[in-house]
C-alpha cells in the first residue's frame, strides 16, 4: 500500500484535473497524471497521489469499481513495475556524464534546482526538448568534474522520486565537444 493510487478504464476524455476535483474529496491530492501515448491521446488510465495513505486507503475503498464519466473505474494501490533489473543492471561503465531518465513532464526549472542541490561538481545539466512541440522528452543528461563526482550524484540521484517517478540514473558516454 501507498499514497500513489492507480485509476483504470478511464474514458479517453477525461482529465487529470477531474481526477483530482473526483478524488480531491478524500484528501490533499499531490499529484495527478493521466497516461498519454506518443501522441498525447489517452492510454485510460492515471495516478493520484495523495498527501497521506489513509486518503489514498479511503478513496480505493469509496471508488473502486463505481461509474465516473460513463465507465466503472479501476482503484487500486499503484504498485511499480518490477522492471528486469538484470537487463537494466548491465550499466555502461562510470563516466563524467550521467544519463537521468524518468522524469516527469511537470518538473519545472525550479523542481531540477532543487534536485541537483545538494549535488557537487556539476558542470552541466542538458533537459532533451521535443524539436517539433518545444516539451520536454522526459530524459536529461549531466557533466560532472570527475568520475568520482558522476558516480556520488548518481548513488543520490538513483534514490530520488520526483511526481510520483523514480529516476533511472546510468552513465551515459559523454559526447567529446566539437573543435
Amino acid at each position: 500500500p501507498s499514497k500513489i493510487i492507480y485509476i483504470g478504464n478511464l474514458f479517453f476524455e477525461v482529465t487529470a484535473p477531474q481526477l483530482e476535483a473526483e478524488f480531491g474529496r478524500f484528501g490533499e491530492v499531490t499529484n495527478s497524471r493521466i497516461v498519454t501515448d506518443t501522441n498525447g491521446r489517452s492510454k485510460g488510465f492515471g495516478f493520484i497521489e495523495f498527501a497521506n495513505r489513509d486518503d489514498a486507503d479511503r478513496a480505493i475503498r469509496e471508488l473502486d469499481q463505481k461509474v465516473f464519466e460513463g465507465r466503472r473505474m479501476s482503484v487500486q494501490y499503484h504498485v511499480p513495475r518490477e522492471r528486469n533489473k538484470a537487463q537494466r543492471n548491465v550499466n555502461t561503465k562510470p563516466s563524467k556524464t550521467l544519463f537521468i531518465g524518468n522524469m516527469s513532464y511537470q518538473m519545472s526549472d525550479r523542481d531540477l534546482n532543487d534536485l541537483f542541490r545538494q549535488i557537487r561538481n556539476v558542470l552541466d545539466v542538458r533537459v532533451a526538448i521535443d524539436r517539433r512541440s518545444g516539451q520536454p522528452r522526459g530524459f536529461a543528461h549531466a557533466d560532472f568534474v570527475d568520475e568520482a563526482s558522476a558516480t556520488k550524484a548518481k548513488e543520490l540521484l538513483e534514490q530520488k522520486v520526483v511526481y510520483g517517478r523514480q529516476l533511472r540514473v546510468d552513465y551515459s558516454t559523454s559526447t567529446p565537444a566539437s573543435p
